[in-house]
């Protein structure tokens, strides 16, 4: 049990850590860079001029726009009301005796939280993350459908 919170306690920090990053901007032209390809390659056609403007002014060392900003669609009350949720999940876990409902709720819960942040709160890496940390308390608990349920309620 020991060890499970304290595996499920680290992975949920990478995940909150991975939410405040958007939020508490820092320059980092190595992180800028890789966020600017990632929009420019997402970008319809008609955004990626300004966006590539912004890519050759942080790979030249110039001032450039902060890269996160785009996806700030939350902010601190959303983080930590998921956290909230997370940190519930797994006592809930321990003391409710019908599991998948727990999980079914909460993925209820995030599929909400997720709707209020225009689907920018879990994006594929925290989806894969969340799922690890759904899933790790779940099959401490002998939930063994445990994937099954994510996979088919999740909306993230």
């Amino acid at each position: 049990m020991m060890k499970l919170k304290t595996e499920y306690e680290q992975l949920l920090g990478v995940i909150l850590e991975d939410l405040r990053v958007c939020l508490q901007y820092t320059p980092s032209r190595e992180n800028d860079l890789l966020c600017f390809m990632e929009q420019y390659i997402k970008a319809p056609k008609e955004l990626r001029p300004t966006i590539l403007q912004n890519l050759r002014a942080c790979m030249d060392g110039k001032e450039y726009l902060n890269p996160y900003a785009v996806y700030q669609y939350y902010g601190e009350q959303e983080i930590n009301l998921l956290e909230q949720l997370l940190r519930g999940y797994l006592q809930d876990m321990q003391s409710c005796s019908d599991k998948e409902l727990v999980l079914t709720n909460l993925i209820a819960a995030i599929n909400d939280l997720q709707d209020k942040c225009c689907g920018q709160l879990i994006d594929n890496w925290r989806k894969d993350h969340l799922t690890q940390l759904l899933a790790l308390a779940a099959k401490e608990q002998c939930l063994s459908s445990a994937i099954a349920v994510i996979d088919s309620e999740n909306r993230w």
